[in-house]
């Protein structure tokens, strides 16, 4: 293991490889970049050796799928259980030979990745994203600190249309994970996914009436039934904002809309005494059709979900219904 050396850069990276020839060149590609606060390991045991004592805490990752012994994908599962780290932005780095990996790594909390061998402007356009991220987090830092606040309080002092990271839910990743994904796919290989949204219909209305750390649970309670009604479906999930769930799960996916809908609605009514305790309406959900991908099309690979999260959305015929029904 090897730590470079200090520079004026404020975000803190470790980089996880067992190859110290590429582990150099991160360096180096990372010091061009301006990025001089960078610790490497060689394994999983080395990185959470560092985890542990890390003093002042890591920033991002970055971090290698394949590996012997603890893979990347098992590392990154470890840290993002970590408080500390659940919102850390984790790189993973891939050969293309192993793209076939990614889907667990994203599963597994992934916020991006990379491939190898490295190429400097991917590189800079990948870390770019992570010191952006890293630096909305100083900004929710400091807001926690201006106002008396603990950061994990600040975070929940969310806004309606805010995409977040839905928590404690295995199958669901960040809304800027889920892009970049698509993105680093290409149009030719995101023609083999599809995409479905899925609306809460009254979060406005219960936004309205609770506070933040409810509205939060309420959407957890939402992001469970949807992953209960998709029993053995593979499909990654974000919360996008406004209500509004996106899942992308293989172009073949056959799951019945209708009775998805149906089971997600049913499996909420189990929450039904706690919602009458805090005077909230039960959550009602629309699932809406699949949105999959043309391979001729030239719009950015990301408009699929775009496209999804638009058609859940109730129709004004149906608005008119679900306030008819709310009375």
């Amino acid at each position: 293991m090897r730590r470079a050396k200090l520079g004026q850069n404020t975000m803190r990276i470790l980089a996880v490889d067992d190859d110290p020839v590429f582990l150099e060149q991160i360096l180096a590609g990372l010091a061009a970049l301006g990025h001089h606060d960078v610790v490497t390991a060689q394994s999983a045991e080395q990185a959470l050796g560092w985890v542990e004592k890390a003093k002042p805490s890591f920033d991002c990752f970055l971090l290698d799928i394949k590996m012997p012994g603890t893979s990347g994908i098992e590392l990154c599962a470890r840290i993002r259980k970590l408080q500390l780290y659940r919102r850390t932005p984790v790189v993973m780095v891939t050969a293309m030979t192993e793209r076939v990996f990614i889907d667990g790594a994203f599963a597994a909390g992934a916020t991006d990745y990379i491939t190898k061998p490295l190429d400097r402007l991917e590189l800079k356009a990948r870390v770019g994203m992570a010191a952006r991220l890293h630096e909305e987090r100083e900004r929710l830092a400091t807001y926690a600190r201006e106002n008396g606040l603990s950061v994990g309080a600040a975070e929940k002092q969310v806004e309606f249309d805010a995409p977040f990271l839905i928590p404690g839910i295995n199958r669901a990743i960040e809304y800027m994970a889920l892009e970049n994904y698509l993105l680093t796919l290409g149009r030719k290989s995101a023609y083999s996914y599809a995409a479905l949204g899925i609306h809460v219909t009254n979060a406005a209305r219960i936004y309205t009436r609770t506070d933040a750390p409810t509205f939060v649970a309420m959407l957890s309670d939402v992001a469970l039934a949807i992953c209960d009604g998709l029993k053995t479906t593979q499909m990654l999930l974000a919360y996008a904002g406004e209500g509004n769930f996106v899942g992308l799960a293989s172009r073949s996916i056959s799951t019945d809309l209708n009775e998805l809908e149906q089971s997600i609605n049913f499996a909420l009514t189990d929450f039904k005494d706690i919602y009458d305790a805090d005077k909230l309406p039960l959550p009602d959900v629309r699932v809406g059709e699949l949105i999959r991908g043309s391979v001729f099309s030239l719009n950015r690979p990301t408009k699929i979900l775009d496209q999804a999260i638009r058609a859940a959305q109730p129709t004004k015929r149906t608005m008119s219904k679900i306030r008819l029904l709310a009375g």
